[in-house]
């Protein structure tokens, strides 16, 4: 037996042996078949054109043919403004209701009231006063024919953000709306005094903050707000930390980690109050405008019903007393601030005001110094309400702006050059003339300038701007909002009429 098996192996050895050369042999005529193939010339198949396709060409067509209902275009663009094309996003569906389980039938073409790009540019997401959110997918968007032949793009998502069944105070107007610096949150404020933290989606609701005691007076020593919230955003850099303010004159921040305080397991608790707004009185006063974040996080500002401007320090573990800076009678004394923004380097600051038609545009390092004593005795200076702050605080008024809404808003260009601007019309004018228009400002490059007698600097006087560009872009109806993409150098703005 032994002698059967050692024959045996010995013939598998020999086989071993003789299969190597034709496997190897066959394995290099696989080779230099391969290469023979990359030599010889390639093999192309027709490619048919698909239905998508064809109306994708038609896009462009549709853009440079562009009729009287959709926004114009300026060919003469020395400044080299997004403004070259444009289409139009539809508000969608005529028949939706609302998801609290009252099935309340809610307006198609209701205005806008907040509107937000995703930070990466691939999702806009407009935010409209009957409560609902309509989603816009700039990668998935399909083209469609309205009633005016004209090419729109509807959302692919409606989303009605007051879906809460146990709120029996009514549905409440969305104010404002901000994304997480990972684009995988958004954050919505309403006219109620519990904003909340939905997905991406906007199908699910991961937080929803506590309401605060209307009982006790001081904001400090509840877990909320306690009126309606005006101001909503997340931190640009702490994707788990975000901030809001309401009229009850609070600044307070939340951790929306899962590791923050809650109340019965389901409401949110305030991680902090940041501060408490008052005037130059040293009375409470109610915050009308959103909330500017700084670009890197440590400071916000916001504007009040007494017409100042506040910047607030986010740092520390207690309550701020006083902010950092403050400007008493930014637009004219009790001119409340309706919106407030810092520019993309944090260098500057913009605020508007619905009673005087104006955007005025700060030294954010100069309203720091700015304190309230200086405030207090500009106030008492004689003159209009262009002359009583100094070149130095107040950069530039642009002016022309008509606002006959409460949530005029402005924005700047990713480089700080421009600012832009909505403007509204006249309810009552029904001409076909009446359109809302988009202007641009040239914002001027230093606030100082050296003069050619010696070699001393002198401030420059305030600038009264002219704007550079006006664009009629919206037929019959006003802008009530404007957002300016930093990255993509696009802008978006949304109307009365829900476009």
């Amino acid at each position: 037996n032994a002698t059967n098996i050692n024959a045996e192996t010995g013939q598998q050895a020999e086989t071993s042996e003789t299969n190597v050369p034709d496997t190897r042999e066959s394995r290099e005529a696989q080779i230099a078949a391969m290469i023979a193939s990359f030599d010889s010339a390639p093999a192309y198949k027709k490619y048919v054109t698909t239905v998508e396709d064809e109306i994708k060409s038609e896009i462009p067509k549709a853009l440079s043919q562009a009729p009287d209902t959709m926004p114009q275009t300026n060919t003469n663009n020395k400044y080299n403004l997004p403004i070259t094309a444009s289409i139009s996003l539809s508000p969608g569906s005529n028949s939706f209701s609302s998801s609290d389980g009252t099935n309340t039938p809610l307006q198609v073409n209701s205005s806008v009231s907040a509107l937000c790009f995703e930070p990466s540019g691939a999702r806009l997401v407009a935010g409209h006063r009957d409560g609902t959110l309509r989603f816009y997918d700039f990668h998935s968007m399909k083209p469609s024919s309205s009633a005016s032949d004209s090419v729109c793009y509807t959302p692919f998502r409606i989303v009605d953000s007051d879906n809460d069944p146990l709120d029996s105070t009514g549905r409440h107007v969305l104010t404002c709306l901000g994304p997480s610096p990972t684009g995988a949150s958004w954050i919505v404020g309403t006219t109620s005094s519990q904003p909340k933290v939905i997905d991406r989606e906007g199908s699910a609701t991961l937080f929803n903050f506590v309401k605060g005691d209307n009982y006790v007076t001081d904001s400090s020593n509840t877990k909320g707000h306690t009126a309606p919230v005006t101001g909503v955003g997340f931190h640009p850099l702490i994707k788990d930390i975000c901030f809001t303010c309401s009229r009850d004159g609070s600044i307070r921040q939340w951790d929306v980690s899962g590791r923050g305080k809650t109340v019965f397991q389901k409401w949110l608790v305030c991680q902090k109050v940041i501060g408490k707004c008052k005037n130059d009185k040293g009375q409470r006063t109610q915050i009308t405008s959103n909330i500017g974040i700084h670009p890197n996080g440590r400071k916000i500002v916001v504007g009040t019903s007494c017409g100042s401007i506040q910047v607030w320090n986010c740092f520390g573990s207690g309550v701020n007393t006083r902010p950092l800076g403050a400007v008493f009678s930014a637009h004219g004394e009790m001119k409340p601030v309706t919106y407030v923004t810092f520019s993309n380097d944090g260098n500057r600051i913009a605020s508007r005001s619905d009673q005087d038609n104006t955007v005025r545009v700060w030294d954010a390092h100069e309203v720091e110094k700015y304190d309230a004593a200086m405030s207090r005795k500009s106030n008492n200076r004689r003159g209009n309400d262009d002359q009583i702050h100094s070149s130095s605080l107040l950069i530039a008024v642009c002016k022309g702006l008509d606002a006959l809404n409460e949530i005029p808003n402005c924005a700047f260009s990713p480089d700080g050059k421009f600012i832009c601007a909505g403007t509204s019309i006249n309810p009552r004018d029904t001409s076909s003339s009446a359109c809302g228009q988009l202007k641009f400002y040239q914002l001027p490059k230093e606030k100082i300038e050296k003069s050619k007698d010696n070699n001393s600097f002198k401030k420059k006087d305030v600038l009264f701007l002219e704007p550079v560009v006006e664009l009629g872009v919206a037929p019959n109806a006003s802008i009530l909002g404007v957002a300016w993409h930093t990255k993509l150098n696009q802008i978006a703005f949304g109307t009365s009429k829900g476009g």
